[in-house]
């Protein structure tokens, strides 16, 4: 059986709770809510998949670089 996360029970809790109040009131404050209980929700249910993704590692400064920037707009002709 899987462990119960309290942060995830807490962020189904709140985007029930946003969802019920954009219905009743739709206004943007609470679609507003709704949005980030929603961001919140998704990444409560997978937190690796947010973040790190498509990020680089900065260097460090006694790291040697690849090489030289390139220099646009000058042509080899």
């Amino acid at each position: 059986m899987a462990k119960p996360n309290a942060r995830l029970d807490a962020a189904r809790k709140a985007y029930r709770e946003a969802l019920e109040a954009a219905c009743t009131s739709p206004t943007p404050e609470a679609w507003g809510k709704l949005l980030a209980a929603g961001k919140e929700l998704s990444v409560a249910e997978d937190p690796r998949s947010h973040g790190r993704r498509g990020r680089r590692r900065a260097p460090r400064a006694d790291e040697p670089t690849t090489g030289a920037p390139v220099e646009r707009g000058e042509s080899i002709d």
